[in-house]
């Protein structure tokens, strides 16, 4: 179970996390999150958490595992209208907090493009954002947050137990998920009024920087060097002594 007590006793926001919708179970953080947006019933900054979510979503349609009662599970939602620019930048200010986050509980984050969240070389979580477009701003956005805490080794399925772990894993010890939920809120809240501080600060955490990366783009596959992000979040990879700037890709 998950008390949001605790969480709201660690907050040191503003705004964000002030209200928080807390579940049992969840299909997922993120689609309760739209639902609740549709009915009426969000507010900027509101937290969805879940002790179980049993159909995570990630990037490219691909599923989430949680471990019931040991991983962390949530969303923020952003009901305050973004700009187009405004709106690229937030995968990289969460990612950024999270990173911090992990930090702060003693672990060496990395992060890999697009939205992965690395100790050492294995995953620890990851980012899904959501957003609705209007007039050519962004409504309302959706950030789902997914962190291994408390996981050991027996708890991830045979397919990901190699490349997979947790907080406590790497650190020796168990941390409350309702304090890295306040703590990734605090820093994620930080990191949203000040956007273009993201931009350094998720190359510093970045695991593959000036590295040789393999990834796909188009449905088409190519080689470079991985240079950082511009202005707008997107990826800066040397081709053949060619710096080209990608919006999307996925890195092998």
């Amino acid at each position: 179970m998950i008390f949001t007590n605790l969480i709201q006793t660690n907050l040191r926001t503003k705004i964000f996390g002030k209200d928080i919708e807390y579940y049992q179970r969840l299909e997922s953080t993120n689609i309760e999150s739209w639902e609740l947006i549709e009915e009426g019933n969000a507010s900027h900054g509101m937290i969805v958490i879940t002790d179980d979510q049993y159909k995570g979503k990630g990037r490219n349609n691909n599923s989430w595992f949680m471990s019931p009662s040991k991983g962390l599970a949530m969303s923020i939602i952003l009901t305050e209208p973004l700009s187009i620019d405004e709106a690229e930048l937030i995968p990289i200010a969460v990612g950024v907090a999270a990173a911090k986050t992990l930090e702060n509980r003693g672990a060496v984050p990395h992060l890999k493009w697009p939205n992965d969240i690395l100790i050492g070389d294995k995953k620890c979580g990851g980012i899904l954002c959501e957003s609705k477009v209007a007039n050519n701003m962004v409504k309302n956005m959706v950030v789902g947050i997914g962190l291994n805490i408390n996981e050991n080794e027996n708890d991830f399925p045979s397919d990901i137990v190699e490349s997979a772990t947790s907080l406590s894993m790497e650190t020796g010890y168990s941390t409350q998920r309702e304090l890295v939920c306040a703590i990734i809120t605090t820093f994620f809240e930080q990191q949203i009024n000040d956007l273009g501080s993201s931009i350094g600060l998720w190359e510093h955490y970045c695991s593959h920087l000036n590295d040789k990366v393999a990834f796909s783009y188009n449905k088409s596959n190519h080689n470079g060097i991985f240079k950082g992000i511009n202005d707008k979040g997107h990826a800066l990879i040397d081709i053949d002594n060619n710096l080209k700037t990608f919006p999307s890709i996925i890195l092998e």
